[in-house]
């Protein structure tokens, strides 16, 4: 099992720095204002283009190559069905607040994602080792840019 850790760049950014063990994988960016991703992997650039109506549907390139997509089952539900290359997964929200998501392949949970801390801005992922680590960082993307979108819900209701 491959665990991953998402911290913050900054206090304000909206960015996260993606670790295995306290070695950086990644730096995961993602726009202020459209959640826009882009990330370097390997000398390899990607980029995560939203779409849908609330933009909680998302796509992951490389280049101009489409090779993985997320798509929300519904408002109001918090599951992703996940596909990229037979990798087909499922993201689903496992608690009220949204702080913490079970990976399913199948009907089976095969990894975690879970917002920790006080605001919820750092996040640990366990995934299957044979899950690519783009897959992995494209999974933070959703969760992460999810908490934005109920953070920003919250904040207007109030």
């Amino acid at each position: 099992m491959a665990t991953l850790r998402a911290e913050p760049l900054s206090w304000l950014s909206f960015g996260v720095r993606i670790l295995s063990g306290d070695e950086e994988i990644t730096q995961l960016k993602i726009s202020a204002f459209r959640t826009k991703g882009s990330f370097k992997l390997d000398g390899d650039e990607f980029t995560i283009e939203p779409s849908g109506f609330f933009r909680s549907d998302a796509t992951l390139m490389k280049g101009s190559s489409v090779i993985a997509k997320a798509k929300k089952a519904g408002v109001f539900k918090r599951t992703w069905e996940i596909s990229s290359a037979g990798h087909h997964l499922t993201l689903e929200s496992r608690s009220l607040m949204g702080r913490e998501y079970a990976l399913l392949l199948g009907t089976q949970e095969v990894g975690r994602v879970k917002r920790q801390g006080f605001s919820g801005r750092q996040t640990a992922m366990e995934f299957p080792d044979n899950v690519p680590v783009f897959l992995q960082v494209f999974r933070a993307y959703i969760v992460i840019s999810q908490a934005r979108r109920e953070a920003a819900a919250a904040a207007s209701g109030s």
